[in-house]
């Protein structure tokens, strides 16, 4: 390992990242046989630190939280489908196995003091709203069955009285539910799921939504604004196609002024995952160009591209209340944490693994974006983890 490496990697072991709930399994853990730790052990740690660092008087110590084990979990992908199957009584065992332990253990008094931030399932109601009658079976059986808004309606209803743990729906990227068809499918979606949750119909039952997690669309792209010119398909070899949502501050200040027209309350707050948008390393565009293509930030070859994309880099830090013209931003965060994979590269994992993860086209030779070389999805990709601290923007020290 060279010494700059090196030097990146120390600056990296600070990095806050989220705690990916991602199956049953992973709520007990195994630390005591040397492996992963459980719930327990990392709200345990939390409460530690926060001691440590405290003194006389505890100080506010957050915790990120995934809640992420839904039955027929993403139903339009392939890399990230989970250990449940709403034909196998999934939805019981998700509710009964899952979300009830994870409540409990929320709820002990012993972590009353902590801030415990739940990103509520990642993509799969996305995937539902988005792929319902478009050929894609799974997302066709889940809708018609409610089996994703039932468990996360289950969910929000469970944690809602939990006055410490803050709830934030994920609500994909602009490059996905950015266009206005898109949006406003989500707008009404997500306002059906969240009224149906709890007796009140209360909308406020949520803090808000999560956005960016485990893509790389960058917060701001500097040199261009989303309108009509620079997203039609002439100039810009097709990139944007239409979608004036070309980074995500723009599609979170719109998802804002959308959702409180709806009903949500002013209140309503997002987190975005920056753990991979920064875009950094010789290829960043630093100036304006005549042609979109050369001046954007995102370097994907075609914008849906997720797969372990190549020449991404670590983005803005974690922290709190970042941007002092968006009070409705309460943080940047690592949701994904840097090398964690996507998905496989291996097109002969057909089969799906214990954990219900199988190859995915996206994340192969076909796709030029993806690196290959891949594990299965939430395995340690170390070539990624050095991709994205040596592209990383703001570089860092």
């Amino acid at each position: 390992m060279s010494s700059s490496d090196a030097t990146l990697i120390n600056a990296a072991a600070k990095f806050p990242t989220a705690v990916w709930l991602d199956r049953i399994a992973t709520i007990d853990g195994n630390k005591a046989a040397g492996g992963a730790m459980g719930l327990v052990d990392h709200l345990d740690a939390a409460v530690a630190q926060q001691k440590a660092q405290s003194g006389g008087t505890l100080k506010p110590m957050t915790v990120l939280i995934v809640v992420y084990d839904l039955p027929d979990r993403d139903c339009a992908a392939l890399a990230s489908n989970g250990e449940l199957s709403s034909a196998n009584n999934g939805l019981a065992t998700y509710k009964t196995q899952y979300i009830d332990r994870i409540a409990e253990i929320f709820a002990r008094p012993a972590y009353a003091g902590l801030r415990i931030v739940a990103v509520i399932e990642p993509d799969s109601f996305p995937n539902m709203l988005t792929n319902v009658n478009m050929g894609k079976p799974v997302c066709d059986a889940v809708d018609q069955k409610k089996v994703y808004v039932q468990g996360i309606q289950y969910t929000l209803n469970k944690l809602a009285g939990q006055k410490n743990v803050y709830m934030y729906l994920d609500i994909a990227h602009s490059g996905w539910l950015g266009w206005d068809n898109n949006r406003a499918k989500a707008i009404a979606g997500y306002k059906d799921l969240v009224q149906g949750a709890t007796p009140s119909g209360n909308l406020g039952v949520i803090r808000g939504f999560a956005t960016n997690t485990a893509n790389y669309t960058p917060l701001h792209e500097p040199f261009f604004e989303g309108t009509d010119a620079n997203v039609s398909t002439g100039g810009t070899t097709q990139f944007y196609e239409w979608n004036h949502m070309i980074d995500e501050v723009s599609y979170v200040d719109k998802l804002r002024s959308e959702f409180v027209a709806a009903g949500f309350p002013s209140t309503l707050a997002f987190v975005i995952d920056t753990s991979r948008n920064g875009w950094g390393g010789a290829n960043r565009p630093t100036a304006p160009a005549p042609d979109v293509d050369d001046m954007r930030i995102d370097r994907r070859a075609a914008r849906g591209n997720w797969c372990n994309v190549k020449n991404t880099g670590v983005g803005e830090r974690p922290r709190a209340t970042p941007d002092a013209a968006r009070s409705y931003v309460d943080a940047y965060v690592f949701v994904k944490p840097p090398g964690d994979s996507d998905g496989t590269s291996d097109s002969t994992a057909t089969t799906p693994d214990a954990e219900g993860k199988r190859f995915d086209p996206m994340c192969g030779p076909g796709n030029t974006d993806a690196l290959s070389g891949a594990p299965h999805a939430g395995q340690w990709f170390h070539e990624q983890f050095l991709m994205l601290l040596r592209n990383a923007y703001p570089p860092l020290q």
